[in-house]
């Protein structure tokens, strides 16, 4: 006990003030806990307490006269005087008051503490700052000793350390930029049709639904919010064969609560003045309009005799802007661009009598509950319809929903290929920081024998490599998150960057926060053998010089160089396949995989690329077996005055007829064709054309979309838009898969890759009394094939003119040669992406290769050394130099060709299959094959300098510093 007593006198004495300082610290510390504690409690019992001390009544029993009447009361009229500040005059002092503040009692008593988890935080931050200080001195001055070792061992170099962390987080920024991209970029429709309250479908009326039919549809159950708008024919003033979209809220909500338009300049207009419009970028575009112009336009009333529109009763209407608007951003992925031109004007235009001029429809934008049965919701409407005439008792529903998935689709490609970037990069990126980090940890341990004479465990050996990489990684992460989250403006790319929601900074937590993680704890745990490895080796009296447990195999192909007599190539294959031992070896086999890799990535997007360059440039691919299609809108006319017509050009060789419509499967919408009889037009990946009323092709997409199979048969409703004709639904079997272009009229849905539905022409031809077609067969579009020489643009020209000297409404009646559907426009603009990715991957493995040349030569002195005083000249030094990086580029051709052809070939064939289009990928051959000599003249310009160096290492200098 004596004993146990002097060395507590002793350690008391010795260290007094450490002791002194943590008990004040905890005393602090526990004093604070302790008066929270009980000041919760004396806080929650104070209440119960002043009730007990008063002994309060629980009941309070009031009587009063029947009699009696009140002594003070407000009369009627009062609020009218109180506002007038009359109040005095009736009411006594104390009854009646005039007060803003109505907050309940919970609200003030929650506004006197409001402040008070912010001294709790403030206090405990400030704890907290003071535990880890004291941590850190307690560490130093405990590790004083250690830290004086380490300081004078030199192991605290931290420039090395910061440049490995510059890189890291580079590189690192670069990937998680990219991912964080991707993930903006393939959500960017999505997030917008949320944030603007987009309708999931429109309800156009036959007639109108102004006469009460738009209300009673509103007060359904299973809307969730719907606006009113109004369709006018125009045209622009300065170029009559541009339509313009001219649409006004009926409601005031088309625009501005449903359906919302993105304000890029400008302000939102009044939707109760007159004269105010929005423009989206196109009218922008062909008008040179900004906010606060004139924007003109010509109203085309219709003939009351004809039905179509007559222009000589045109007149131009004019508007303010208010602001340049994405008023549909679907066109703007869509069309590759900005779409056709539109003007949103306010509600007041509907009243003009103008107005009543221009109309050709009224429509509501609906947005359903969630959860709603959409088909039950469309025949509620149906019924709804019949019990008002203005609507003729009919309606036709144009569904949002194929639309979003292909416009989701469009913005896919670029999303896709970002992401391919940040993976492909991620992996070389952690090839090439695997060298550079082992080879750190090896310069670092050269040390460690001294460390394990001071008394050093192989474990602390490794936490101190291990601490040294965290400290390289933390520091990277925070450099890659900074530059992310720099680099997210630029975010998403493509056309989903029109329809972004929240353009410029972005701070994406999951990918951001798996990001950081995994720079920070991705290396450490890929470097934790090397730094065991290396800690292991230190124990041996050769430190890490000591040979490993196991001996690399020796090169067979450098055996078989030797006995041919080349020295500089067996030396110089020795170089690229062994890696060494201790303190000279080289991470080959990480430079290997990274310029595999690297190669493998670079022949998969040339086989990509060149598939989609050919997908994009070749219109049989998409569908467009012909050369130009003779559009005549919702107009009709019969076979005999298509003969009439197309026989006047010459150089029309062949045209086939046909409709557009639409068709219902399985409850759901479908855009549909329908072309002659025996048709040879039709691109078809399996089956073949219709060729009765009985059958029918589908689009791959809509095959598996609707869980259908080839050769089953079906229940189709073709719908009509004549509502003198009756839909009719028919007992269909599916005879082909079909790839169809871009087939368009009006606002409903297009057909496109993949998507769509070809029947024969008596399923949805319908007459057409407006345009001279009284009876069937009646077509709307002409596909037309023109002989070999034509030229297009003068013959789509010729035809165009044509069209509009017969009597063809302008801005109804087209002829083009470009039927490319969204998604092929689309693909165009991502085109290059694969060949920029392919030269970034290049980039890398000539670092790579680069890295690993330099840092043989620099390990390896000594062995160069050793050869050039054993008779090697300076040229054979080159040449064995020149000899290694041809090693290591022809492994990876070798072995990156092969892999990069097949993942190319697999990467297409599941795009093609996604994407409905036919699943043979185009390999480059002869391009594959100039890659190799290529390569090999790169890698061989790649050691010019490390061999430069090499041959001027002086055998006396390198031997005397070892």
């Amino acid at each position: 006990m004596a004993t146990v007593w002097m060395r507590l006198r002793a350690d008391m004495r010795a260290r007094w003030r450490v002791m002194l300082g943590l008990a004040l610290l905890r005393g602090l510390v526990g004093g604070a806990a302790l008066t929270a504690a009980a000041g919760a409690r004396r806080t929650e019992t104070a209440y119960p307490r002043l009730l007990a001390w008063a002994n309060a009544s629980q009941v309070t029993v009031i009587v009063t006269d029947a009699d009696s009447k009140p002594q003070a009361g407000v009369p009627p009229g009062a609020t009218a005087m109180l506002l007038a500040g009359a109040a005095q005059d009736h009411c006594p002092p104390g009854v009646c008051t005039v007060t803003a503040d109505q907050r309940p009692g919970e609200i003030k008593n929650y506004t006197g503490i409001r402040d008070t988890p912010l001294l709790l935080g403030l206090v405990l931050a400030v704890l907290a700052v003071g535990t880890l200080i004291h941590v850190l001195v307690t560490g130093v001055r405990r590790r004083r000793r250690d830290l004086a070792v380490l300081k004078a061992l030199g192991c605290t170099r931290w420039r090395p350390l910061l440049g490995l962390a510059l890189l890291l987080g580079l590189l690192g920024g670069v990937v998680l930029a990219a991912a964080a991209g991707a993930r903006r970029t393939d959500t960017a429709y999505p997030r917008s049709l949320a944030w603007a309250n987009a309708s999931q479908m429109d309800i156009v009326p036959q007639g109108t639904g102004q006469h009460g039919y738009f209300d009673a549809l509103a007060k359904l159950p299973q809307v969730q919010s719907m606006a009113t708008g109004q369709l006018f024919q125009a045209a622009l003033p300065s170029h009559r064969q541009t339509p313009v979209q001219l649409i006004s809220s009926l409601d005031g909500g088309y625009g501005t609560r449903v359906d919302r338009a993105r304000i890029l300049a400008g302000h939102l207009f009044n939707e109760n003045t007159a004269g105010q419009a929005m423009i989206n970028q196109a009218m922008a575009a062909a008008e040179h309009l900004r906010p606060g112009d004139k924007v003109r336009v010509l109203g085309v009333p219709n003939s009351q005799k004809t039905g179509t529109p007559d222009y000589s009763k045109a007149a131009i209407l004019t508007f303010t802007v208010t602001a340049i608007v994405t008023l549909d951003p679907e066109m703007d992925i869509t069309d590759g661009g900005y779409g056709a031109p539109a003007v949103l004007v306010t509600a007041p235009f509907t009243a003009t009598s103008m107005a009543g001029a221009l109309s050709f429809g009224t429509l509501a934008a609906v947005r359903l509950v969630p959860g709603t049965s959409v088909t039950r919701f469309i025949a509620t409407a149906s019924a709804l319809a019949v019990k008002y005439k203005g609507t003729l008792g009919r309606i036709d529903v144009i569904s949002q929903a194929d639309q979003v998935t292909a416009l989701e689709q469009a913005a896919r490609p670029q999303a896709v290929a970002l992401a391919a970037f940040a993976a492909l990069a991620g992996l070389i990126a952690l090839a090439v920081l695997s060298q550079l980090l082992s080879r750190q940890l090896a310069l670092e341990a050269a040390e460690f024998p001294v460390l394990r004479a001071f008394g050093a465990t192989r474990g602390t050996l490794v936490a101190i490599s291990l601490a040294r990489l965290a400290i390289v990684t933390v520091t990277g992460a925070i450099f890659a998150l900074g530059i992310a989250v720099a680099a997210s403006p630029l975010m998403p790319i493509g056309p989903a960057r029109a329809v972004e929601p929240a353009p410029g900074v972005e701070v994406n937590l999951a990918i951001l926060g798996a990001g950081v993680a995994m720079i920070t704890l991705l290396p450490l745990l890929v470097l934790s053998p090397v730094a065991w490895r290396t800690a292991t080796r230190a124990a041996g009296p050769l430190g890490v010089a000591e040979p490993g447990s196991r001996r690399g195999r020796p090169s067979r192909l450098a055996a078989l160089l030797t006995r041919t007599g080349s020295v500089p190539g067996s030396i110089g294959v020795r170089l690229a396949f062994e890696p060494g031992r201790g303190r000279t070896a080289v991470p080959v086999r990480s430079a290997l995989a990274g310029s595999i890799i690297a190669v493998a990535a670079v022949a998969a997007a040339v086989v990509f690329g060149t598939s989609l360059v050919m997908l994009i440039g070749t219109p049989t691919e998409y569908g467009q077996n012909w050369d130009a299609v003779t559009d005549l809108g919702f107009g009709g006319v019969t076979p005999q005055m298509a003969d009439q017509f197309l026989a006047a050009s010459p150089a029309v060789a062949t045209y086939d007829a046909g409709d557009y419509g639409q068709v219902t499967i399985n409850h759901k919408s479908v855009a549909a064709i329908s072309l002659a009889e025996g048709s040879g037009y039709l691109t078809l990946l399996a089956g073949r054309g219709p060729r009765g009323p009985g059958e029918i092709a589908l689009g791959a997409r809509t095959l598996s979309g609707l869980g259908l199979r080839l050769g089953q048969t079906i229940q189709v409703t073709a719908n009509h838009e004549n509502s003198r004709t009756p839909d009719e639904t028919t007992a269909m079997k599916i005879v082909g898969v079909v790839v169809l272009p871009r087939f368009a009229r009006g606002t409903f849905a297009p057909t496109g890759l993949g998507t769509g539905a070809v029947v024969t022409a008596s399923v949805l031809s319908e007459p057409d009394l407006t345009t001279g077609c009284p009876r069937s067969p009646c077509y709307n579009f002409f596909l037309l094939r023109y002989r070999p020489g034509t030229d297009m643009a003068a013959q789509e020209a010729g035809l165009t003119k044509a069209l509009r000297a017969s009597g063809c409404p302008i801005g109804s009646c087209d002829t083009t040669g470009d039927q490319r559907p969204a998604e092929i426009r689309n693909y165009a603009s991502v085109r290059n992406v694969p060949l920029v990715l392919g030269a970034v991957l290049v980039l890398l493995a000539v670092a790579t290769i680069a890295h690993v040349l330099l840092t043989s030569v620099r390990r390896r002195r000594r062995d160069l050394a050793v050869l050039k005083t054993l008779g090697c000249t300076r040229g054979q030094v080159q040449r064995l130099v020149a000899w290694e990086a041809t090693a290591l580029a022809t492994a990876a051709l070798l072995a990156g060709i092969p892999l990069g052809v097949l993942a190319g070939r697999q990467a297409w064939a599941f795009f093609a299959n996604t994407a409905g289009v036919a699943p043979g990928p185009d390999v480059p051959l002869p391009l594959i094959l100039l890659a190799i000599p290529a390569t090999l003249l790169l890698a061989n310009l790649i050691a010019a300098w490390p061999g430069w160096t090499a041959a001027r290492i002086r055998p006396a200098v390198a031997l005397r510093a070892e």
